[in-house]
C-alpha cells in the first residue's frame, strides 16, 4: 500500500538503541521525517518509508542490524547473507532450518529453532541468558521477517495459527493484528514463537539468485508491507476502498463491497468481525493513510487533501485529522518535514 504508515510505538523503541549508543536522535528524527513530538501521542502514525528510512539509517550508522538493541552488534550484510544461503534450499523447511543455522552462528539475543510437533511447525526464540534485547521490538521484527520472507521464497502467503511472547502483554499489542496478520497473539510464555500449518514445510522455493537481487534492493520496505497475495478479507476490502477512495468514490458501502467481493452483507460483515474488524474502521483507516500520505506533500493544499478523501468542508476533514493523529493537518505538515 503505497500510503501505509505505522505506529510511532515502533519509532520509539528504535530510538530506544540509538540513544543507547549515543546518537544524536533529534537531528537524526527530522532527516527522516519524523518529529519528536509525535512519539508522546499514544497512537499517532508516521509514513511506512520514514520508518523504514530511520531504521537504515541507524542501522547503518551503528554498522548494527540489530539498531542497538542487543549486547552485541550484528554486522551489516548479515540479513543479505542469510538470505543467499536460504535461497537454494529446496523447500520452506529446508530453508527455515537454515535460516536457524545461519543466525546461531552468532550467538546475539536468542537461539533460533524450527520444531515441528504433530500437524504444526513453529520458528522459536529462545532467550539467551544475559544478552536479552532491550526492548520487545527485536522479537517482533525478526518472527515478522521470517514469515514474510518466507512467504516471499514459497510465492504465497503461509497462514500463521499462532504467535507467542516472552514479554508481557504491551499498550500496543492492538498492533500485532496487521503484523501477524489476526492470528491469535499470547504472552509470558517460556520462548518466542510464530506456528503455522505443517502442510507447508514441502512449499518449493520459487524464487532464485535473480529475483533476490532485486527483493534485497527493498528489503527494508519489503518485510513491512503484506504480501501482495495475503488473501484475509480485511486486507482485500482495505486495498478495494484504497482504489475507491483515490477514484472519487468517497461513499463506497459495505453493500457495494459485498456485491465485489460475491457474498451478502451479512456474510462480509462476519468475516470482517472475526479479524476484530468493521467496514467502517477500515474506511477511516484507508482515508487517514491517503490524508497522510498526501500531507508529506508538500505542494498539495490541505483544502485539496480534503477533497481527495471526501470530506466535503475544510473544517470537518480537520478535525477528524487530529482526532487521528493528534495534530492538525498543518502542524503535522510542519512537525514532519
Amino acid at each position: 500500500m503505497k500510503d501505509a504508515t505505522i505506529d510511532t510505538c515502533f519509532v520509539s523503541m528504535l530510538l530506544e538503541g540509538a540513544q543507547r549508543q549515543g546518537l544524536e536522535c533529534d537531528q537524526l528524527l527530522l532527516r527522516n521525517g519524523i518529529s519528536r513530538l509525535a512519539l508522546d501521542k499514544p497512537g499517532t502514525q508516521v509514513s511506512l518509508r520514514s520508518f523504514a528510512a530511520f531504521a537504515i539509517e541507524v542501522m547503518k550508522l551503528l554498522d548494527d542490524e540489530c539498531l542497538g538493541l542487543t549486547s552485541q552488534k550484528q554486522p551489516l550484510g548479515s540479513f543479505n547473507m542469510m538470505c543467499r544461503a536460504s535461497i537454494s534450499a529446496r523447500n520452506i523447511h529446508r530453508s527455515l532450518r537454515r535460516s536457524a543455522k545461519f543466525w546461531n552462528l552468532f550467538k546475539n539475543a536468542y537461539h533460533h529453532q524450527v520444531q515441528v510437533e504433530d500437524e504444526t511447525v513453529s520458528y522459536i526464540l529462545q532467550p539467551l541468558s544475559g544478552k536479552e534485547p532491550i526492548n520487545n521490538y527485536m522479537a517482533e521484527a525478526i518472527l515478522s521477517s521470517v514469515h514474510r520472507f518466507h512467504c516471499w521464497l514459497g510465492g504465497q502467503f503461509i497462514p500463521l495459527d499462532a504467535v507467542q511472547f516472552v514479554h508481557t502483554e504491551p499498550s500496543y499489542s492492538d498492533q500485532y493484528r496487521p503484523l501477524f496478520y489476526g492470528a491469535p497473539v499470547s504472552y509470558q510464555g517460556e520462548d518466542s514463537r510464530i506456528c503455522f500449518p505443517r502442510r507447508h514445510l514441502e512449499l518449493e522455493i520459487v524464487q532464485t539468485p535473480e529475483t533476490l537481487d532485486t527483493y534485497l534492493k527493498g528489503t527494508n520496505l519489503s518485510l513491512l508491507y503484506q504480501p501482495k497475495n495475503y488473501r484475509v478479507i480485511g486486507d482485500q476490502v482495505r486495498q478495494w476502498l484504497e482504489r475507491h477512495i483515490k477514484q472519487g468514490n468517497y461513499r463506497a458501502t459495505l453493500k457495494e463491497a459485498a456485491s465485489h467481493f460475491q457474498m451478502s452483507q451479512q456474510v462480509l460483515h462476519r468475516r470482517l468481525q472475526a479479524e476484530d474488524l468493521s467496514f467502517k474502521e477500515i474506511k477511516m483507516q484507508t482515508r487517514r493513510d491517503i490524508a497522510i500520505g498526501l500531507i508529506f506533500e508538500n505542494k498539495v493544499k490541505i483544502e485539496e487533501i480534503a477533497t481527495r478523501v471526501g470530506f466535503s468542508e475544510p473544517s470537518a476533514f480537520i478535525r477528524a485529522f487530529k482526532a487521528w493523529t493528534g495534530y492538525t493537518p498543518l502542524a503535522y505538515r510542519q512537525n514532519h518535514r
